[in-house]
């Protein structure tokens, strides 16, 4: 009888384990799963929804760089054609095919 009582251990334990056990009946163990299922569902749905919207509009924003990149060359000709048009001498070729002349030093007055 001491030796029931002592500090002596004989190297087992013994651990009882016990499952685990939900509540509820089977019918609501198929109704989370059927709810668990339709929002996987609908995560999946709409993640690609999502990727075909961001696909197309990366599909429109290329076309509208393209697009700037076009008009921007066009931009650059005109504002060549621009100084072309301004430059000094064209203006005085063409005043001189129109018949006009650059006023004499004595002809300008300096008020």
């Amino acid at each position: 009888m001491i030796q029931d009582f002592s500090n002596t251990f004989d190297g087992k334990q013994a651990v009882m384990v016990k499952s685990a056990h939900f509540g509820g009946s089977r019918t609501l163990r198929k109704a989370i799963g059927a709810v668990l299922v339709g929002s996987m569902l609908v995560g999946l749905v709409s993640s690609v929804s999502f990727a075909f919207l961001i696909r197309s509009e990366l599909n429109a924003l290329a076309v509208q760089q393209t697009a700037k990149i076009e008009l921007l060359k066009t931009q650059q000709g005109l504002y060549q054609q621009r100084n072309k048009l301004l430059a000094k001498d064209n203006i005085v070729r063409r005043a001189g095919r129109l018949g006009l002349h650059s006023p004499l030093k004595r002809q300008v007055r300096r008020l």
